[in-house]
């Protein structure tokens, strides 16, 4: 009777080696997935700035003056007003006094479109914008209204626009009020944005 075939017997270092076969082939595996190729684009300048709102006046004082004013007299003048911002504005006026008895006699009207601003011609052409009292010392509003937003009588410029309007102050032949009164006006125009402004 023939004797029964042995096991065969395990190699320790066969088994290793297929441990570290496998081990290396996994390494090699994961370090195959890691090597991307990759790129990136970059978008660089994104600049902002905000635009400006910048009114300015021509003269800057003294627009219309008179000493020794008698009933009838009159003072004309033209006044440049311009947007020397990069936005379109919108802009109002007002006029504050030193005192209220003259300001309330003399009477002031600002006029747009006049083709000769002077005391002979001013009245013969252009659209009055505004006629009444010089101002107060509690302040008038003489064009539009410097509350936000669009209002009535608010007068418009684009960016780098201008108008000339025309101003005339005129002690009327009936004031009643007595000699050596005096008064002095400043005139304030506040200007305002339109864009994203209704």
């Amino acid at each position: 009777m023939s004797a029964a075939p042995k096991p065969p017997r395990s190699n320790p270092t066969k088994a290793l080696l297929s441990a570290a076969v496998v081990l290396v082939g996994l390494a090699m595996i994961a370090v195959t997935s890691l090597a991307l190729f990759t790129d990136s684009a970059a978008v660089p300048a994104n600049s902002f700035s905000t635009g400006t709102i910048d009114i300015a006046t021509s003269p800057t004082t003294a627009l219309v003056t008179m000493s020794a004013m008698v009933p009838g007299d009159q003072v004309t003048a033209p006044l440049t007003v311009q947007n020397n911002g990069t936005l379109e504005l919108r802009y109002a006026m007002r006029s504050t006094t030193t005192e209220d008895t003259l300001a309330a006699q003399l009477v002031l009207t600002v006029k747009s479109g006049v083709s000769t601003c002077s005391d002979a011609a001013w009245a013969a052409s252009g659209t009055t914008l505004y006629s009444g009292i010089l101002g107060s010392q509690a302040t008038t509003a003489v064009l539009g209204s410097v509350a936000d937003g669009a209002q009535a009588g608010d007068r418009t410029l684009a960016a780098a626009g201008s108008e000339v309007l025309c101003f005339n102050v005129t002690l009327p032949a009936g004031a009643s009020l007595g000699s050596g009164a005096s008064t002095t006006a400043t005139f304030t125009f506040q200007a305002e944005q339109t864009t994203n402004n209704p």
